[in-house]
This record gives C-alpha cells, sequence and structure tokens, in this order.
C-alpha cells in the first residue's frame, strides 16, 4: 500500500512539474524526513504545490488516521502545530500573505478582506486541482476538535498564521465545485492542510539600505578620539 501511494505521489509530482516553466519552479527537500515538494513562483512568492507531510507530533495526523493519507495528500495540523510545522526557511503563510497570491491571480482588491465564498476572479479555480498554475490545492479534507474527519475528495482546508482571538484562527476553503475561495474563521483545535511559504528575501535596495544602517552603527560605536591628544 505505501509503495502504492509512493509512486501515486511521484505521478503527481511529475504532472505539476510539466505544468510550470522552468524559471518559475524548484524543489524542495525537507532534510528532517526526506520528503521533497515542488515549490513554484506567484509573482515574487515560493510557495509549496504539495501539502505539507511532516509529522509534527501532538496536533497533526492523517485524515481517518490512515498513514496511506498522509502519504497521498499530506498531514494534517491544529494552528499551533501548523505554525512550527513548515522547514527551515520556510512559514505558514499569513492571512495578508494568502491575500497577496488572490490579488495576484485576480481576485478584486475589495473583495481580499471579505469573508465566506468571494468569487471575483475565480480565483479557487485556479487554485485547485488541475486548475493549471500547479498550486493544485488537494481535497484532503479536515479533522475536527473531536477526532472525526470529513470532505475528504470535496475541501481543502488551509490555515494561515494569522489569529483572530485565542479560539480561533483564520483560514482558506478551496472546494471541489466552487470557483471561489472561501476565508473564514475556525476553532485552532481543528486540524487542517498546510502549505508552506518561502521567507521573502530582501531586494537589492532594502540590502543596500541595511548596510548604510550598519555602517552608521559601527561609526557610533566607535569611541571618539579627543582632539587635544
Amino acid at each position: 500500500m505505501k509503495a502504492t501511494a509512493f509512486i501515486s505521489t511521484l505521478i503527481l509530482l511529475l504532472f505539476a512539474i510539466q505544468t510550470l516553466s522552468a524559471q518559475n519552479s524548484d524543489f524542495l527537500m525537507d532534510e528532517r524526513d526526506g520528503n521533497i515538494y515542488l515549490v513554484a513562483k506567484f509573482n515574487d512568492q515560493w510557495w509549496m504545490c504539495q501539502n505539507l507531510k511532516y509529522d509534527a507530533g501532538e496536533g497533526s495526523g492523517c485524515y481517518a488516521d490512515d498513514e496511506t493519507n498522509c502519504m497521498l495528500k499530506g498531514r494534517l495540523y491544529s494552528w499551533s502545530a501548523a505554525r512550527q510545522a513548515c522547514p527551515a526557511g520556510y512559514h505558514l503563510p499569513a492571512d495578508d500573505e494568502w491575500k497577496k497570491l488572490e490579488s495576484y491571480i485576480g481576485m478584486n482588491k475589495e473583495d481580499l478582506n471579505k469573508t465566506f465564498n468571494r468569487n471575483s476572479g475565480t480565483v479557487g479555480k485556479f487554485l485547485r486541482m488541475g486548475g493549471g498554475l500547479g498550486f493544485d490545492a488537494d481535497y484532503a479534507g479536515m479533522v475536527n476538535a473531536k477526532g472525526s474527519s470529513s470532505y475528504e475528495g470535496l475541501r481543502s482546508f488551509f490555515w494561515t498564521a494569522s489569529e483572530k482571538d485565542e479560539t480561533y484562527g483564520w483560514l482558506r476553503i478551496i472546494e471541489k465545485t466552487k470557483d471561489g475561495v472561501e476565508r473564514q474563521t475556525f476553532d485552532k483545535k481543528q486540524k487542517y492542510s498546510v502549505r508552506c511559504i518561502k521567507a521573502a528575501e530582501p531586494d537589492n535596495t532594502e540590502k543596500e539600505e541595511r548596510k548604510g544602517e550598519r555602517r552608521e552603527e559601527d561609526r557610533e560605536r566607535k569611541p571618539k578620539q579627543d582632539k587635544n591628544l
């Protein structure tokens, strides 16, 4: 069963590679467990194109407690586990980083902050499995706070790193039968999929500004010489 799941994952990975141009895609190997992910560049953001599979221990698990589901569609995480699960150099994207992706694909600016299903730009149509962009949101389903699994094959649920309050966190929902993207808050104890995003690299202007700031700090640290000596 595990061998079949691995082959299926490899086929999906190869198919996704064909969708993306070479300059807009790369591979990420998670050194913690050896899993390999396709990553793709959307505007200036690098996103994982498969759901994270890392076993984060407490707070993560498989749909219906079946390890095959973890291998094929990734693990499911509580909000707190999701925030700590991404590999080095990557992180759980914040609500604003999801908005940036949605805006780039075509969602109207006035819809970005709305809740529930937002249809402008038919963004969900492009982000879902087989949508043509390579993001391929898989319908991995969810596990609720009581441990019951549901919606596999129908919906993709993705945590963001943003919280509404101590109980609820922001997430995205992409459905098989809808062209929009839902933006909602759910109980942090529920388990959803994770897509990691690469930490932003400062552009050349920012780098030069930081160098200038460091030089200024170095000058201030140097002891001033007494002109009378």
